[in-house]
């Protein structure tokens, strides 16, 4: 089946588009990995200007983390299109990526993290009303929306995370190892 045409391009952007810098990230939400590369991705924002660095956040699920899916769909939900709502919340699950990862989380039920979910987003965002965002995070709409960026992943041949991208090539070379040194050595060798 292929991607359907989303309304709006794949991923969460971040920077001036027309930079000459382009970093594509694909992460999972319950991957440890991703969030300590999360954390470096941030370093490298701050340490260059939105005219140097294009950022692009592409959440996707990896099928060892049960509860990524549904997290991915929380956070797509609570952003609509607003990147910035979609890095604070992205933030907020990180930082609590313990209270649901696959150990700490293995005896509860899906209706349990979707209420984990909908506290989640009334403590981290504007939203208020729990199970208007359950409703939310099962609806066609947002199921469609975390569809693009999974097979969007597949398609450019990504199987782990993090895995990154500049300007379109595979950084392979960079992991959630690589310290914001490695990846300013990356990234001014191409200034």
């Amino acid at each position: 089946m292929p991607i359907p045409i989303p309304q709006r391009p794949s991923g969460y952007r971040l920077g001036n588009a027309d930079a000459p810098i382009v970093i594509e990230m694909f992460f999972d939400l319950e991957c440890p990995f991703s969030r300590k590369g999360w954390q470096t991705i941030f370093q490298i924002k701050q340490a260059y200007s939105a005219e140097q660095i294009y950022l692009i956040l592409y959440p996707m699920t990896l099928g060892n983390h049960r509860q990524s899916w549904d997290a991915t769909k929380a956070a797509i939900a609570v952003a609509g299109d607003d990147p910035s709502k979609f890095v604070k919340f992205v933030n907020y699950l990180f930082d609590h990526q313990s209270e649901f990862a696959n150990e700490a989380f293995k005896d509860q039920t899906q209706t349990q993290w979707h209420q984990l979910l909908a506290s989640y987003a009334v403590d981290a965002t504007e939203w208020s009303d729990q199970n208007q965002f359950i409703e939310l995070l099962n609806s066609p709409e947002i199921y469609s929306q975390a569809r693009i960026p999974a097979r969007f992943a597949t398609i450019r041949g990504v199987w782990s995370t993090p895995t990154y991208f500049i300007n379109g090539a595979e950084a392979t070379d960079l992991s959630s190892q690589s310290s914001l040194q490695d990846w300013q050595r990356a990234i001014d060798s191409l200034l």
